[in-house]
């Protein structure tokens, strides 16, 4: 498919499009993908995360409702706060990972692309006599990304303020609607900025010459595995209980009251661990294994599978590739040594929770 106006532009200031087919094409770099990956840990890198999909949530029982059906607790969300959240089914599997935030007439919630059908259409089937009304947002909103170190003192060249973490900014003077949210996904000062199609070449050649360096799909994919940030559809599937994503404190609220597969994710956090979880794999080696290679590790003195790729990428840093996994609890553990068995090689792997 032809490139849009935005790609266009990105094009223009040297970014390069592996794959124009693509239902949203991204830049896999602009020129040096290890520049850009150094500077989103040294100074700060910007991202077009446009196909992310954003769904309205309005209506006078919308913050109870959606608070019925997820692990974190939205009805005391005060306005222009937001968390993380997994929509569960009864059994406590993964229907949707969101990042939901208190617009105050609102809410709105950011999905990962390709997210939001099966998301609305799960909740649809129980508004019943609710006075809830859900309107998806992505035809008319895109996002930017920005993150690194600097990332706080580039927004505040646009008067943009200070922002706590799961704190947002909405920007009432502009025409393009945007609002910036602080989440930070890469262990890091990030800022999501959600704003109108029509809007955003503006709004990123603002940032750019404040002095964010624009960047690719590698080094994100890069940043994102390193910080075992997980992207629901690829590395989060409904097969997966909300506590194997390893974001338990960011997500799920032990407090708050029932919920739509709420028991068994008490009866795991009185059990105190899941039988798998999600884990990064640092690789020896340059190849990049496929979702769903096989990783093998030593188990009582038997070599077994202990897990499936789901998503890998080159680095820059300490190792040559990173890549998740779901791994089960007989070598999650960090440290642990590990195979992924590719068609023609074996590449030796250590299990990590975090890069640090």
């Amino acid at each position: 498919m032809p490139l849009n106006h935005f790609q266009l532009v990105q094009e223009a200031a040297g970014a390069h499009f592996p794959d124009k087919d693509h239902a949203y094409p991204y830049p896999a770099h602009y020129g040096d993908p290890q520049q850009e990956y150094q500077a989103g840990h040294e100074s700060a890198v910007l991202f077009d995360l446009s196909d992310r999909e954003q769904v309205e949530l309005k209506g006078a029982d919308r913050q109870k409702f959606l608070h019925n059906f997820c692990t974190n607790d939205i009805k005391s969300l005060p306005v222009d706060q937001g968390c993380e959240a997994f929509v569960t089914n009864v059994q406590s599997r993964i229907l949707g990972y969101i990042t939901v935030f208190n617009q105050g007439d609102s809410l709105w919630l950011d999905l990962a692309p390709g997210q939001s059908a099966a998301l609305t259409e799960h909740l649809d089937r129980y508004i019943i006599m609710e006075d809830v009304e859900q309107i998806v947002r992505s035809p008319e909103f895109g996002c930017l990304y920005l993150t690194g170190p600097e990332a706080g003192h580039i927004m505040s060249k646009l008067d943009i303020a200070a922002l706590a973490v799961n704190q947002q900014q909405r920007v009432t003077d502009s025409e393009a609607e945007l609002t910036v949210r602080r989440i930070d996904w890469f262990g890091q000062p990030g800022y999501l900025c959600c704003l109108l199609h029509e809007k955003i070449v503006a709004f990123w050649q603002q940032l750019i010459e404040a002095g964010a360096k624009p960047a690719g799909q590698e080094a994100f994919e890069a940043l994102r595995i390193e910080s075992c940030f997980p992207l629901s559809g690829i590395d989060l599937t409904d097969e997966n209980l909300a506590q194997e994503a390893g974001r338990s404190s960011q997500a799920i609220s032990f407090k708050k009251g029932c919920y739509l597969g709420q028991e068994p994710i008490a009866r795991i956090d009185a059990l105190g661990h899941v039988n798998q979880e999600l884990r990064i794999i640092a690789l020896e080696g340059d190849e990049l294994p496929a979702p769903g290679t096989p990783v093998m590790a030593t188990v009582k003195d038997n070599q077994k599978e202990v897990g499936k790729i789901t998503s890998a990428a080159k680095s820059y840093g300490k190792y040559p590739v990173v890549a998740l996994a779901i791994i089960r609890k007989e070598a999650y553990e960090p440290g642990t040594k590990v195979e992924v068995v590719m068609e023609e090689q074996a590449l030796e792997g250590t299990v990590l929770c975090s890069m640090e």
